[in-house]
């Protein structure tokens, strides 16, 4: 019993506390963004959304030390859990424009990262033969890692001898003694069906 709390208490305060400190940027920074200013809404209207604060993640492509600059090309990626940057379907590019000097062997390509900072407007390029429009973002923070895939984990999940087990507090029928009699099928799925042992034969 001591143990099934202390684990409910760390499940209670790990999600109280999720919201305030999840983020790899900081929180005061965060206050700032709109994450509604998508890229896809800024590439489409860039005037609309210059000076907007945004929070955008994605890949690095490619770093360019220019004079005074350094500029970041980034395909951008939808943010996960703590704000990094996912595997999943590109919404386009853009670029990251820092004052000074930035090490391209730290902010090298296939890197992952996070940016918060200010949509400065935009810069039409060339990709190939193709102009394109990137949104140009002036970086307030920044955070550059390598990407760690989340293990998937099979279900139903492990449990030790002393947790209560899959179907606390009741049985497979939820809080019923068994099979449901008025059911026209003759049986009661489990509460958590599909998850549970499929009916016997012939019932």
């Amino acid at each position: 019993m001591t143990r099934l709390l202390l684990i409910s208490a760390a499940i209670l305060l790990a999600g109280g506390l999720a919201p305030l400190g999840c983020s790899i940027i900081s929180k005061d920074v965060l206050k700032e963004v709109d994450r509604s200013a998508t890229l896809i809404l800024a590439q489409a209207n860039p005037p609309a959304f210059t000076g907007k604060k945004i929070l955008w993640g994605g890949v690095i492509l490619k770093t360019d030390n220019l004079e005074n600059t350094t500029e970041i090309e980034v395909l951008e990626s939808e943010l996960s859990y703590g704000d990094t940057s996912e595997d999943g379907r590109s919404r386009g590019r853009f670029i990251i424009e820092a004052t000074g000097f930035l090490d391209p062997n730290v902010y090298k390509p296939s890197k992952r990262i996070t940016v918060a900072g200010a949509i400065k407007g935009a810069s039409t390029r060339k990709i190939g033969k193709m102009d394109y429009t990137y949104p140009v973002i002036a970086p307030i923070e920044m955070k550059v890692y390598e990407y760690v895939p989340q293990p998937d984990y099979p279900l139903p999940w492990w449990y030790d001898p002393y947790y209560p087990g899959p179907y606390y507090p009741y049985g497979p029928y939820g809080p019923y003694p068994g099979p449901y009699p008025y059911n026209p099928y003759r049986y009661q799925y489990p509460y958590n069906y599909p998850y549970a042992t499929p009916p016997p034969a012939g019932n």
